[in-house]
């Protein structure tokens, strides 16, 4: 092997090394921001939990709340991938709308972390003191919520006063679904599941009547 198939060999591994151990650090944030929150986990704990060192965290990241965003941006694909699966190809307007809001229901079990991640990192996001670095990184990445990411699926085929009220409807549904996540337990699962059946039922009744 020649010096530059050798050089480039080495690259690769070097890239496929520093693409593993970054995902193993989001997925160690994830874990611990799950279990005891994004406030009280450490840079230290995540690469702990990671099996790396915590320079090559920081090699990665600035702080928790970098990591924190990355976590936030897989967990909002995860809900919009599942409530794509459910949504058929060609409706629009209304209907889309219809199948959204039906969908995002249909999905929570499945994605019940998600929606809990969700809820804990606006929080966060919102009230979180933000170092120069940091506020860089944010600068960098657009942060969208969930309610708003919904809106690709219906917003475009309505007009504006329409398509506000059906957000504003998406809002109301994300944050109680969120809501339920946050105070869900095994322990009341039947009493979770007879809130949601009726929180379906209360968005779903206001849509009727847009």
């Amino acid at each position: 092997m020649g010096a530059s198939s050798k050089l480039r060999k080495y690259r690769s591994d070097h890239e496929d090394l520093n693409t593993q151990s970054r995902s193993a650090i989001i997925e160690a944030g994830q874990v611990l921001f799950l279990e005891q929150g994004i406030a009280s986990t450490t840079m230290g704990e995540i690469a702990e939990q990671a099996g790396v060192s915590r320079v090559t965290v920081y090699r990665h990241f600035p702080e928790c709340g970098a990591i924190a965003l990355e976590v936030y941006s897989r967990m909002l694909e995860s809900v919009l991938e599942a409530v794509r699966a459910e949504v058929p190809a060609g409706v629009s307007g209304l209907d889309a709308a219809r199948h959204c809001l039906n969908a995002l229901f249909a999905v929570y079990p499945a994605q019940e972390s998600a929606f809990r991640f969700c809820a804990a990192y606006s929080s966060y996001h919102a009230i979180e003191e933000r170092s120069d670095e940091l506020a860089e990184w944010y600068d960098a990445r657009e942060f969208q919520g969930l309610p708003e990411a919904c809106g690709q699926f219906f917003g475009a085929q309505l007009d504006q006063e329409t398509a506000g009220r059906l957000m504003a409807l998406t809002d109301a549904a994300v944050s109680g679904l969120c809501s339920l996540a946050v105070a869900g337990s095994p322990q009341n699962r039947t009493n979770v599941e007879v809130r949601l059946r009726h929180l379906q039922e209360m968005i779903l009744g206001h849509l009727e009547h847009l």
